[in-house]
C-alpha cells in the first residue's frame, strides 16, 4: 500500500505510514478506491538563465571558506636540572630559572615564622620552584624557625591563599633522633589535579 500523504510503500495490512506515521486506515475510507498514490509532484528546479541575460563570471564567485590551521601552543621551557628534585642540590640548581617577582607582602607570625607573599607570572611547574626558591634566600633570616614563601599569579585578589605555588622551609626540624631543614613545596594551589608536591630534607 502506498501512503497518499508522502508516498512511502507499507505493508496492505499497515494502519499507520511507517514512513509519516499518518493513519493510513480512515484515509483508505475517505478515498475513493480508483485512487491509490498521490498525484506526483515535480520538483522544484532552479530557474535557467534567459539567454542574453549576463551571469556572473566565475573569478566574482565567491570562493568556500576554507578553515585555517589553529596554531599550537610553545612547547614549555625544558628544567635546567632534574624535576621533580630528587635531592636540595637538583632543587638549587631549577633557580637559573626563576622567573621575576614582587614582593606583595611581607608579615611575622608568633615571632618565629615568616610568611612573605610574592606576585609572578603563571609558569609551568618548575618555574614555580625555581621562583619560588631564589625568593626564599633572597628573605630568608636565621632568627626565623619557619618561612613560608606564597606564590600569586599576577594581579590576583585572593589575599587567602596561594595560586602561584608556595615554599615551605622549616629550620631544625626533628625527625627520629635526627635534626635537620626541611623543604615543603607545592605548585599551583595545592589541591590540582597537576600540582606537585615535594619535599626535601637537608
Amino acid at each position: 500500500m502506498r501512503c497518499p500523504y508522502c508516498g512511502g510503500i507499507n505493508s496492505d495490512r499497515a494502519d499507520y505510514c511507517i514512513h509519516c506515521r499518518r493513519n493510513l486506515t480512515s484515509q483508505a475510507s475517505n478515498q475513493p478506491a480508483s485512487r491509490s498514490q498521490p498525484p506526483y509532484q515535480q520538483p522544484r528546479q532552479a530557474p535557467q538563465p534567459v539567454q542574453g541575460s549576463r551571469q556572473p563570471s566565475p573569478s566574482r564567485q565567491s570562493a568556500p571558506a576554507t578553515r585555517q590551521p589553529v596554531p599550537s601552543a610553545p612547547p614549555p621551557p625544558e628544567p635546567p636540572a632534574p624535576f621533580p628534585p630528587r635531592n636540595v642540590a637538583d632543587l638549587q640548581a631549577l633557580e637559573q630559572g626563576a622567573l621575576s617577582y614582587n614582593v606583595v607582602d611581607s608579615t611575622v607570625g608568633n615571632g618565629r615564622k615568616k610568611i612573605v607573599r610574592i606576585s609572578f607570572a603563571k609558569g609551568v611547574a618548575w618555574q614555580q620552584v625555581a621562583t619560588l626558591l631564589k625568593a626564599f634566600k633572597e628573605q630568608q633570616e636565621e632568627k626565623f624557625e619557619s618561612i613560608i614563601i606564597q606564590g600569586i599569579a599576577g594581579q590576583d585578589t585572593n589575599i587567602y591563599s596561594f595560586t602561584n605555588g608556595q615554599l615551605t622551609f622549616d629550620r631544625n626540624v626533628r625527625l627520629g633522633g635526627t635534626t635537620m631543614n626541611r623543604y615543603l613545596i607545592e605548585t599551583g594551589n595545592g589541591y590540582e589535579s597537576d600540582s606537585v608536591r615535594i619535599v626535601l630534607n637537608e
